[in-house]
């Protein structure tokens, strides 16, 4: 995958949770790792092209800005707006919640876009 900014990140990312938040909530019978997969296949993107088919994560791996052995991610999107940020959050865990991490993913673009 291109290099993206910060902007088409944000864009990307609220697009596949919103989608993934949808679906969810018809139904829990797909893991969000499958949901993640379908929604980057049928929007174009190639088989292990997006890091972890989280464009957070693709982002952080593109822009490091420390040594590769580092534990977590203080590059990630998240962080940017709130420090304390963790897609594995009890409150709202990408995987376990994902409704509630799409809420927590609008929330932080809300703080983010009133910056500017």
């Amino acid at each position: 995958m291109k290099k993206t900014n910060l902007n088409e990140t944000w864009k990307l990312c609220l697009s596949m949770w919103r989608w993934i938040a949808k679906e969810r909530g018809r139904s829990n019978y797909l893991s969000v790792y499958t949901l993640k997969a379908k929604w980057l296949r049928k929007h174009g993107f190639k088989e292990n092209s997006v890091r972890e088919e989280c464009f957070f994560c693709e982002y952080c791996s593109k822009h490091r800005t420390i040594k590769a052995e580092t534990v977590g991610c203080p590059d990630c999107p998240g962080t940017k707006v709130d420090r304390s940020f963790d897609c594995r959050n009890t409150d709202y865990n990408f995987y376990s919640r994902p409704i509630a991490f799409y809420k927590k993913l609008l929330a932080l673009n809300k703080i983010r876009t009133a910056k500017k």
